[in-house]
Protein backbone atom coordinates (compact mmCIF):
# COMPACT_ATOMS: atom_id res chain seq x y z
CA UNK A 1 0.00 0.00 0.00
CA UNK A 2 0.87 3.56 -1.05
CA UNK A 3 1.85 5.83 1.93
CA UNK A 4 -0.84 8.60 0.71
CA UNK A 5 -3.36 5.80 0.31
CA UNK A 6 -2.80 4.75 4.04
CA UNK A 7 -2.74 7.95 5.85
CA UNK A 8 -6.01 8.42 3.92
CA UNK A 9 -7.62 5.26 5.54
CA UNK A 10 -6.34 6.26 9.17
CA UNK A 11 -7.68 9.90 8.89
CA UNK A 12 -10.74 7.99 7.80
CA UNK A 13 -10.73 6.10 10.61
CA UNK A 14 -10.03 8.63 12.95
CA UNK A 15 -13.61 10.35 12.34
CA UNK A 16 -14.78 6.96 12.36
CA UNK A 17 -14.24 6.46 16.07
CA UNK A 18 -15.44 10.55 16.80
CA UNK A 19 -12.45 12.09 17.30
CA UNK A 20 -12.20 15.66 17.57
CA UNK A 21 -11.90 17.82 14.67
CA UNK A 22 -8.96 19.42 15.98
CA UNK A 23 -7.23 16.37 16.40
CA UNK A 24 -7.45 14.62 12.94
CA UNK A 25 -7.06 18.45 10.89
CA UNK A 26 -3.37 18.32 13.40
CA UNK A 27 -2.93 14.32 12.26
CA UNK A 28 -3.67 15.31 8.65
CA UNK A 29 -1.35 18.63 8.79
CA UNK A 30 1.59 16.31 10.52
CA UNK A 31 1.29 13.18 7.91
CA UNK A 32 1.35 15.14 5.46
CA UNK A 33 4.83 16.27 6.26
CA UNK A 34 5.62 13.20 6.61
CA UNK A 35 4.31 12.27 3.12
CA UNK A 36 6.28 15.00 1.55
CA UNK A 37 9.58 14.09 3.28
CA UNK A 38 9.48 10.23 2.58
CA UNK A 39 8.67 11.65 -1.06
CA UNK A 40 11.99 13.33 -1.41
CA UNK A 41 13.92 10.31 -0.29
CA UNK A 42 12.01 8.17 -3.11
CA UNK A 43 10.09 6.61 -0.21
CA UNK A 44 6.62 5.45 -1.15
CA UNK A 45 5.70 2.42 0.33
CA UNK A 46 4.57 2.02 3.64
CA UNK A 47 6.64 -1.08 4.11
CA UNK A 48 9.65 0.87 3.19
CA UNK A 49 9.12 3.26 6.09
CA UNK A 50 12.30 2.00 8.47
CA UNK A 51 13.29 3.23 12.02
CA UNK A 52 16.17 4.95 10.15
CA UNK A 53 14.61 7.16 7.88
CA UNK A 54 12.05 8.54 11.16
CA UNK A 55 14.89 8.97 13.16
CA UNK A 56 16.09 11.66 9.68
CA UNK A 57 12.42 12.62 9.72
CA UNK A 58 13.07 14.08 13.21
CA UNK A 59 16.24 15.57 12.99
CA UNK A 60 14.76 17.27 9.93
CA UNK A 61 11.57 18.63 12.16
CA UNK A 62 14.45 20.67 14.12
CA UNK A 63 15.52 22.86 11.36
CA UNK A 64 12.50 23.32 9.84
CA UNK A 65 10.81 26.94 9.83
CA UNK A 66 7.50 28.35 10.42
CA UNK A 67 5.89 30.88 8.30
CA UNK A 68 7.40 33.60 10.61
CA UNK A 69 10.58 31.86 9.78
CA UNK A 70 10.94 30.72 13.14
CA UNK A 71 12.46 27.22 14.13
CA UNK A 72 9.48 24.46 15.12
CA UNK A 73 9.64 24.98 18.93
CA UNK A 74 10.19 21.72 20.93
CA UNK A 75 6.43 21.26 21.35
CA UNK A 76 5.14 21.73 18.04
CA UNK A 77 8.33 19.09 17.24
CA UNK A 78 7.11 16.38 19.86
CA UNK A 79 3.30 16.57 18.38
CA UNK A 80 4.19 15.96 14.84
CA UNK A 81 6.13 12.90 16.36
CA UNK A 82 3.12 11.49 18.32
CA UNK A 83 0.87 12.19 15.09
CA UNK A 84 3.73 9.82 13.16
CA UNK A 85 3.55 7.38 15.94
CA UNK A 86 0.02 7.10 16.35
CA UNK A 87 -0.44 6.63 12.43
CA UNK A 88 2.55 3.73 13.01
CA UNK A 89 0.87 1.62 15.75
CA UNK A 90 -2.24 2.34 13.65
CA UNK A 91 -0.46 0.60 10.83
CA UNK A 92 0.94 -2.74 12.90
CA UNK A 93 -2.64 -2.85 14.91
CA UNK A 94 -4.60 -3.28 10.85
CA UNK A 95 -1.80 -5.76 10.36
CA UNK A 96 -0.14 -3.31 6.89
CA UNK A 97 2.92 -3.59 8.90
CA UNK A 98 4.43 -6.25 11.07
CA UNK A 99 6.89 -4.25 13.13
CA UNK A 100 6.30 -0.27 14.38
CA UNK A 101 9.22 1.37 13.23
CA UNK A 102 8.16 4.60 15.58
CA UNK A 103 9.86 2.44 18.83
CA UNK A 104 12.59 4.10 20.40
CA UNK A 105 11.85 7.52 18.28
CA UNK A 106 12.22 10.16 21.26
CA UNK A 107 10.90 13.50 21.61
CA UNK A 108 13.72 16.60 20.88
CA UNK A 109 15.60 17.45 24.26
CA UNK A 110 15.82 20.75 25.90
CA UNK A 111 18.85 22.92 23.93
CA UNK A 112 21.78 23.23 25.95
CA UNK A 113 22.80 26.19 26.72
CA UNK A 114 24.81 28.68 24.16
CA UNK A 115 28.40 28.29 25.28
CA UNK A 116 29.66 31.10 28.22
CA UNK A 117 32.06 32.64 25.76
CA UNK A 118 32.84 32.35 22.12
CA UNK A 119 36.51 33.53 20.85
CA UNK A 120 37.05 36.01 17.67
CA UNK A 121 39.21 35.02 15.06
CA UNK A 122 41.38 38.08 16.16
CA UNK A 123 41.69 36.55 20.08
CA UNK A 124 42.26 33.02 18.90
CA UNK A 125 45.15 34.59 16.78
CA UNK A 126 46.23 36.24 20.05
CA UNK A 127 46.42 33.91 22.33
CA UNK A 128 48.15 31.49 19.67
CA UNK A 129 51.31 33.76 19.19
CA UNK A 130 52.41 34.05 23.06
CA UNK A 131 54.24 31.00 23.29
CA UNK A 132 58.13 31.50 23.09
CA UNK A 133 59.07 29.11 20.57
CA UNK A 134 62.60 29.25 21.13
CA UNK A 135 62.05 26.94 24.13
CA UNK A 136 61.19 23.55 24.00
CA UNK A 137 58.06 24.48 26.47
CA UNK A 138 56.63 27.16 24.72
CA UNK A 139 57.28 25.11 21.01
CA UNK A 140 55.10 22.01 23.19
CA UNK A 141 52.33 24.41 24.41
CA UNK A 142 52.59 26.19 20.67
CA UNK A 143 51.15 23.01 19.22
CA UNK A 144 48.79 21.95 22.14
CA UNK A 145 46.93 25.23 21.35
CA UNK A 146 47.49 24.81 17.21
CA UNK A 147 45.71 20.97 18.11
CA UNK A 148 43.04 22.44 20.31
CA UNK A 149 41.93 24.87 17.95
CA UNK A 150 42.47 23.17 14.47
CA UNK A 151 40.84 19.85 15.52
CA UNK A 152 37.98 21.08 18.31
CA UNK A 153 38.89 18.10 20.23
CA UNK A 154 38.22 17.70 24.46
CA UNK A 155 41.96 18.37 26.76
CA UNK A 156 41.32 14.62 28.19
CA UNK A 157 41.43 13.80 23.84
CA UNK A 158 44.37 15.89 23.54
CA UNK A 159 46.39 14.33 26.51
CA UNK A 160 45.72 10.94 24.84
CA UNK A 161 46.85 11.67 21.81
CA UNK A 162 49.68 8.90 21.27
CA UNK A 163 52.06 8.43 18.42
CA UNK A 164 50.56 5.84 16.26
CA UNK A 165 47.50 7.86 16.49
CA UNK A 166 48.90 10.93 14.02
CA UNK A 167 49.13 10.41 10.37
CA UNK A 168 51.24 14.14 9.39
CA UNK A 169 51.88 13.39 5.76
CA UNK A 170 47.91 12.63 5.07
CA UNK A 171 47.19 15.20 7.87
CA UNK A 172 44.41 13.48 10.15
CA UNK A 173 44.13 12.36 13.96
CA UNK A 174 42.55 9.03 15.42
CA UNK A 175 40.73 9.88 18.88
CA UNK A 176 41.21 6.67 20.63
CA UNK A 177 37.98 6.67 23.17
CA UNK A 178 36.94 9.54 22.94
CA UNK A 179 33.72 10.24 24.80
CA UNK A 180 31.33 7.72 24.91
CA UNK A 181 34.58 5.22 24.69
CA UNK A 182 33.85 5.54 20.71
CA UNK A 183 36.67 6.41 17.93
CA UNK A 184 36.99 9.09 15.48
CA UNK A 185 38.84 10.45 12.99
CA UNK A 186 39.19 14.49 12.90
CA UNK A 187 41.22 16.34 10.13
CA UNK A 188 44.71 17.85 10.86
CA UNK A 189 45.53 20.96 8.91
CA UNK A 190 49.08 21.33 6.81
CA UNK A 191 50.27 24.24 8.70
CA UNK A 192 49.34 22.00 11.94
CA UNK A 193 50.80 19.14 10.59
CA UNK A 194 54.09 21.18 9.87
CA UNK A 195 54.45 22.12 13.61
CA UNK A 196 53.84 18.64 14.83
CA UNK A 197 56.80 17.11 12.37
CA UNK A 198 58.94 20.11 13.72
CA UNK A 199 58.17 19.27 17.49
CA UNK A 200 58.62 15.47 16.68
CA UNK A 201 62.31 16.12 15.69
CA UNK A 202 63.43 18.39 17.14
CA UNK A 203 61.40 19.36 20.41
CA UNK A 204 59.38 16.61 22.10
CA UNK A 205 63.30 14.25 22.66
CA UNK A 206 63.73 16.89 25.17
CA UNK A 207 61.34 15.11 27.90
CA UNK A 208 61.89 11.24 26.48
CA UNK A 209 63.81 9.42 29.40
CA UNK A 210 64.82 5.97 29.95
CA UNK A 211 61.43 4.43 30.51
CA UNK A 212 59.94 5.59 26.37
CA UNK A 213 56.32 7.06 26.66
CA UNK A 214 54.28 6.99 23.32
CA UNK A 215 52.17 10.13 23.83
CA UNK A 216 52.23 12.95 21.88
CA UNK A 217 52.67 15.69 24.73
CA UNK A 218 55.03 14.49 27.50
CA UNK A 219 55.79 16.50 30.68
CA UNK A 220 59.00 16.94 32.79
CA UNK A 221 59.33 13.83 33.73
CA UNK A 222 58.76 12.38 30.12
CA UNK A 223 55.27 11.18 31.34
CA UNK A 224 52.24 12.17 28.98
CA UNK A 225 50.56 14.96 30.43
CA UNK A 226 47.08 14.79 32.21
CA UNK A 227 44.39 16.51 31.00
CA UNK A 228 44.35 19.58 33.56
CA UNK A 229 47.91 20.01 32.35
CA UNK A 230 46.50 20.83 29.02
CA UNK A 231 43.92 23.56 30.85
CA UNK A 232 47.05 25.22 32.86
CA UNK A 233 48.74 25.52 28.79
CA UNK A 234 45.59 27.31 28.28
CA UNK A 235 44.94 28.96 30.93
CA UNK A 236 48.44 30.57 30.93
CA UNK A 237 48.18 32.21 27.16
CA UNK A 238 45.07 33.18 27.75
CA UNK A 239 46.39 35.07 31.08
CA UNK A 240 49.33 36.27 28.62
CA UNK A 241 46.94 37.94 25.80
CA UNK A 242 44.96 39.52 28.42
CA UNK A 243 41.57 38.49 27.22
CA UNK A 244 38.32 39.96 29.85
CA UNK A 245 36.64 36.73 28.33
CA UNK A 246 36.01 33.39 30.78
CA UNK A 247 38.62 30.92 29.08
CA UNK A 248 39.15 26.89 29.16
CA UNK A 249 39.90 24.41 26.63
CA UNK A 250 36.25 24.11 25.99
CA UNK A 251 36.16 27.37 24.56
CA UNK A 252 38.38 26.42 22.09
CA UNK A 253 36.32 23.82 21.25
CA UNK A 254 33.62 26.24 21.15
CA UNK A 255 35.14 28.37 19.10
CA UNK A 256 36.39 26.29 16.15
CA UNK A 257 32.68 24.66 15.75
CA UNK A 258 31.72 28.26 15.22
CA UNK A 259 34.43 29.33 13.33
CA UNK A 260 33.80 26.80 10.66
CA UNK A 261 29.98 26.99 10.93
CA UNK A 262 30.17 30.85 10.12
CA UNK A 263 32.21 29.82 6.82
CA UNK A 264 29.75 27.71 5.20
CA UNK A 265 30.77 24.39 6.81
CA UNK A 266 28.34 21.53 6.76
CA UNK A 267 27.12 21.10 10.67
CA UNK A 268 26.78 17.43 9.25
CA UNK A 269 30.70 17.49 9.03
CA UNK A 270 30.94 19.48 12.22
CA UNK A 271 28.84 16.63 14.22
CA UNK A 272 31.32 13.91 12.88
CA UNK A 273 34.39 16.08 13.78
CA UNK A 274 33.13 17.03 17.59
CA UNK A 275 32.38 13.37 18.10
CA UNK A 276 28.85 14.59 19.00
CA UNK A 277 26.05 11.04 18.83
CA UNK A 278 22.91 13.51 18.11
CA UNK A 279 22.99 16.81 15.97
CA UNK A 280 21.00 18.38 18.46
CA UNK A 281 23.88 18.55 20.46
CA UNK A 282 25.70 20.04 17.76
CA UNK A 283 22.54 22.72 16.55
CA UNK A 284 23.57 24.97 19.87
CA UNK A 285 26.13 26.54 17.50
CA UNK A 286 23.82 26.97 14.70
CA UNK A 287 22.21 29.09 17.47
CA UNK A 288 25.08 31.00 17.73
CA UNK A 289 25.44 31.36 13.88
CA UNK A 290 21.58 32.94 14.19
CA UNK A 291 22.85 35.95 16.50
CA UNK A 292 25.33 36.69 14.56
CA UNK A 293 23.30 36.66 11.11
CA UNK A 294 19.97 38.29 12.80
CA UNK A 295 22.98 41.38 13.85
CA UNK A 296 24.24 41.66 10.12
CA UNK A 297 20.67 41.23 8.87
CA UNK A 298 19.42 44.21 10.81
CA UNK A 299 22.45 46.25 10.11
CA UNK A 300 22.14 45.20 6.25
CA UNK A 301 18.88 44.28 4.87
CA UNK A 302 17.28 47.32 2.86
CA UNK A 303 14.23 46.41 4.41
CA UNK A 304 15.86 46.71 8.10
CA UNK A 305 17.70 50.11 7.04
CA UNK A 306 16.47 52.77 9.61
CA UNK A 307 16.42 55.42 6.76
CA UNK A 308 14.37 53.66 4.50
CA UNK A 309 11.43 53.15 7.38
CA UNK A 310 11.23 56.88 7.97
CA UNK A 311 10.21 57.37 4.24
Amino acid sequence: MTIGDAIRQYLNAMNAVGRSPHTVKGAKSALKELHTFLEHLDVEQIEHIDHDTLMHYREELAWRLTPKGTLLTLRSQAECLGHVRAFCRWLVANDLLVGDPSLKIPNPKKPQPLPKAILEPKEIRKILKQPDMSTATGYRNKVILEVLYCTAIRRAEVSNIKLEDIDTESGYLIIREGKGRKDRVVPLGEQVCQLIDTYLVGVRGDWINSEHDNHLFLNRWGQGMDPNSVWQVVKKYVKAAKLKKPVSTHTFRHSCATHMLHNGAPIRHIQEMLGHASLETTQVYTRITINELKKIHSQYHPRENVDDKKK
